[in-house]
């Protein structure tokens, strides 16, 4: 239990770094409902033709491990992924980068644990490792950002359970 808690304190640390790192507005904090296997979707506005999208299995046995690959093409301010495992999925991901980044202020509400944070350009793929470690439902909330401004480019969640 002393891991478990000094792990999500890293994790607050984490993202109180990077909440002040990055200029964001957290007033555009509309959840969105969870997306199916494979999804993806882009934010109207500037997008310029980035894209965002997830793959990989919905129902996995305890366990074993199985991959999510993350992918799109980063176009125009794009530069930048960034995603979460929910462990508490509750209403799916937020819309937002600012938004779903609040939400590591409550651990036993979401329970997210950061995955991926790196830079990226162009057509891009990320391949992650996971472990069917936990009973229940799961998830992914994914978001292609522009680094310096903190604004989301594309998101994209998908939500998988373990049995």
């Amino acid at each position: 239990m002393g891991i478990g808690l000094l792990r999500r304190g890293l994790l607050v640390l984490l993202a109180v770094a990077m909440l002040t790192a990055l200029p964001v507005s957290i007033s555009q904090a509309a959840p969105t409902a969870p997306h199916s296997l494979g999804s993806s979707l882009k934010l109207s506005g500037n997008s310029g033709g980035s894209s965002l999208k997830l793959s990989g299995p919905k129902n996995n046995r305890m366990d074993t491990s199985f991959d999510y690959t993350i992918s799109g093409t980063a176009t125009g301010s794009a530069n930048y992924l960034v995603a979460w495992e929910q462990y508490y999925p509750q209403s799916g991901c937020a819309r937002t980068y600012a938004a779903e980044s609040t939400r590591v202020f409550l651990p036993y509400t979401y329970g997210l644990t950061l995955f991926v944070n790196k830079a990226v350009s162009h057509k891009y793929s990320s391949v992650e490792a996971f472990e069917a470690a936990h009973l229940g439902k799961h998830g992914i909330c994914a978001y292609l950002i522009n680094l310096a401004s903190g604004d989301t480019v594309a998101n994209g969640g998908a939500f998988w359970t373990n049995g």
